[in-house]
């Protein structure tokens, strides 16, 4: 009796286990389909206008950058500090003009000493005029009295020409900024005596910045004003116009000159900048970006989402590189999206959901240099 109990229990205990088993079967697969796909960001393959390039070093320069240097000699007292930020017609230092105002005064009475003193010999030299002709004065005593306003005149002119200077002079102990900038350097301090020509401040401008670079003359017949080249820094990525091309090389490293016009940009003046320069006639080829090759040691592929938005691996060979795109070879044709974010946890065959805030790294169409 005991043992017919015995197998009755064990029957029933590996029925449940079983029941336990499938339950859980069916639950792990029904989570495996509710479960979301890997998500990734995608971008598409397109046909583009593209043309091979080279990454050359350059900088980011201020077209003006001037050490702005005293007219008139004097003590210092006032000069602007270094960071100020100041306008074009701005007081950036002054120099004591308690001298000049005290020349200025003297010039000033000498000026209206010469003044009067013209003005009585004009007078005198109509009044001898009338009298000679009634023969009450000599013609020599009238010619006398004319040299004598003429030099007067002469006299007045080099005394107004002196006050003048002197009130340049004047203008001349406040030095203004010459265009808005950022106070850099103060290259003489106050309470300093400087003269004509000594360097005050350093004044550089951080806007409407450009950007030099050094390109091969290899170069030259594949770059045009008005190109749009791609530049990166370690503060991130833009592109420039180019504003001007100079074909002279130095002779030992046969490197020309590029400026760039760097519009809406905050980098700061002096940082080191990479430029994707031309090295070769454009071509119009099939282009992703470079963030969807997967570089593999058996090959290069790319994961390409079909309708049912899975992963496809594709293996491409690689064309020519044009700044952040890349040329391609393979099974993949202009539409196709292709992830750039999130491949590396991919596998052929895994379902993905594409992010709602899908990061398009690169508009294909406004990234071609």
């Amino acid at each position: 009796m005991n043992t017919s109990r015995s197998a009755f229990l064990a029957r029933i205990q590996t029925k449940s286990l079983v029941w336990i088993f499938l339950l859980g079967t069916c639950l792990s697969a029904s989570a495996a389909q509710e479960r979301p796909g890997t998500p990734v960001n995608v971008a598409e393959a397109v046909m583009s206008k593209i043309f091979p390039t080279a990454w050359v070093s350059g900088s980011v320069v201020s077209n003006n950058d001037a050490e702005i240097a005293a007219q008139v000699g004097g003590r210092l007292i006032a000069v602007a500090n270094v960071g100020d930020s100041v306008k074009a017609g701005e007081i950036i230092a002054q120099i004591d003009d308690m001298m000049i105002g005290l020349e200025i005064k003297e010039l000033q009475a000498n000026v209206d000493s010469a003044r009067h003193n013209h003005k009585f010999l004009k007078k005198e030299v109509t009044r001898k005029r009338g009298l000679a002709k009634e023969n009450l004065s000599s013609q020599t005593d009238l010619d006398q009295t004319i040299s004598d306003r003429d030099v007067a005149k002469a006299t007045l002119a080099g005394a107004q020409a002196r006050l003048a200077q002197a009130q340049q002079r004047l203008a001349y102990t406040k030095i203004y900024a010459p265009f808005n900038g950022v106070v850099t350097n103060r290259l003489s301090k106050l309470g300093e005596v400087v003269s004509n020509g000594s360097k005050v401040i350093q004044l550089v401008e951080t806007v409407d910045l450009e950007v030099t670079a050094q390109v091969p003359l290899t170069s030259y017949h594949f770059l045009q004003k008005g190109d749009d080249l791609e530049i990166k820094s370690p503060l991130g990525k833009t592109t420039a116009k180019i504003r001007a091309i100079v074909p002279v090389a130095d002779s030992r490293s046969h490197l020309m000159e590029l400026r760039l016009t760097l519009a809406q940009s905050n980098w700061p003046v002096g940082l080191n900048v990479r430029v994707a320069a031309p090295t070769g006639q454009a071509q119009t080829l099939l282009v992703v970006p470079r963030d969807a090759i997967v570089l593999r040691r058996e090959g290069n592929t790319v994961f390409r989402i079909n309708a049912d938005n899975k992963a496809e691996r594709i293996s491409v060979t690689l064309g020519i590189a044009s700044g952040s795109l890349m040329a391609i070879n393979g099974d993949i044709k202009a539409g196709d999206n292709v992830v750039i974010r999130g491949s590396e946890r991919l596998q052929p065959g895994q379902a993905v959901a594409i992010k709602e805030n899908n990061e398009k790294l690169v508009s294909l169409q406004n990234s071609n240099p």
